[in-house]
């Protein structure tokens, strides 16, 4: 990509990135201090899902389903969020945003939990600079989860 963009920059962050394969790559948020917070995009600039080809869709969707089962089997996460919004930076790419029990306790409501409204609290409740100490840890624990996933064939 010649012009400034977040994702393709972030994608070469050797310290956040979680996993990758030949088409897609995850990597932790960065600058907010949330445990678990991923990104999955496709390694190559694309900007709509129409884009994707058909690899980049297969890992994408393994990648998310992974990501779901280790931050589920996690301490606290009760849900996780998948978002694609594209505003800020054109380059496709999904938020895996885990959703604790204490997020819900704190923010819920009379008609229930307001997902659009943990999401949009919670990054600029938890925005930091650089990357905490339980980011850190978090990283290496999902290196491992993971890797471990990866190498179980379904």
């Amino acid at each position: 990509m010649g012009q400034h963009c977040p994702v393709c920059e972030e994608l070469e962050v050797a310290d956040r990135l979680i996993a990758r394969d030949r088409v897609i790559g995850v990597y932790h948020m960065g600058n907010i201090a949330l445990p678990g917070y991923l990104v999955l995009a496709p390694l190559r600039h694309v900007v709509r899902w129409g884009d994707l080809d058909r690899p980049e869709k297969e890992s994408l969707e393994r990648f998310r389903v992974l990501a779901e089962s280790v931050l589920l089997g996690g301490d606290g996460v009760r849900k996780v969020y998948f978002m694609s919004f594209g505003e800020v930076c054109p380059h496709l790419h999904v938020h895996c945003f885990p959703r604790t029990r204490w997020m819900a306790d704190d923010l819920s409501e009379r008609e229930g939990v307001d997902g659009p409204g943990i999401f949009v609290h919670y990054r600029k409740a938890l925005s930091c600079s650089g990357t905490p100490p339980e980011v850190r840890a978090m990283v290496l624990s999902l290196r491992k989860a993971f890797q471990n996933g990866l190498e179980i064939r379904v």
